[in-house]
């Protein structure tokens, strides 16, 4: 039998794809494990947590908020040239966008690519965990628990206040990261 990796996942059937999508989404990470550094891998696997509670108590599909957790870094451990290519072939505007943003982007076409996964709901979340952009419940969701899962040990109650009313908390997070971002352009 055949070793299943991210370069020969796509030739698994269909059906055997969305089994694994719909039951068993954790086969995935050990697809994901090796494209990361072992700091990001369990970040990764945290992020997926966080997002699946916060998830249960929003009614937001579960298995949704999973997926979106485990793949949002998919591609954070690419070169530059490697995001660079992915970009120029889908997505040439983001490039104008800082690098250490550019994997949310690339990690939409790659998954795509090398997935074959096309929910609109997930990669929207994917697309959008490092800016902020989407309003989706579901984005709001996985751009939380990027920021703010508990390895990243930042105690400034946004959790918790996501697990009561997501809308401000993630308010209050677009706020703290911009101010995180202008303090960081200051100090350059």
């Amino acid at each position: 039998m055949i070793k299943i990796d991210i370069d020969n996942f796509h030739l698994l059937s269909k059906k055997r794809k969305a089994e694994i999508f719909k039951e068993h989404p954790e086969d995935l990470l050990e697809l994901i494990e090796p494209l990361l550094d072992k700091k990001r891998f369990l970040h990764t696997k945290s992020v997926a947590e966080v997002a699946v509670k916060l998830a249960k108590i929003h009614h937001v599909d579960e298995n949704k908020a999973y997926l979106a957790g485990i793949l949002h870094d998919i591609t954070k451990g690419l070169s530059d040239d490697e995001h660079i290519a992915i970009l120029k072939a889908y997505d040439l505007i983001r490039l104008k966008n800082p690098k250490p943003i550019w994997h949310s982007y690339s990690a939409v076409y790659y998954i795509k690519e090398k997935l074959n996964l096309y929910d609109g709901d997930i990669l929207n979340a994917i697309y959008h965990h490092t800016d902020g952009l989407s309003n989706s419940k579901l984005a709001m969701i996985i751009y939380i628990a990027d920021k703010r899962e508990p390895l990243r040990k930042i105690d400034d109650h946004i959790l918790e206040h996501a697990y009561v009313d997501l809308y401000k908390a993630f308010r209050e997070l677009k706020i703290d990261v911009m101010r995180y971002v202008h303090d960081k352009q200051k100090a350059n």
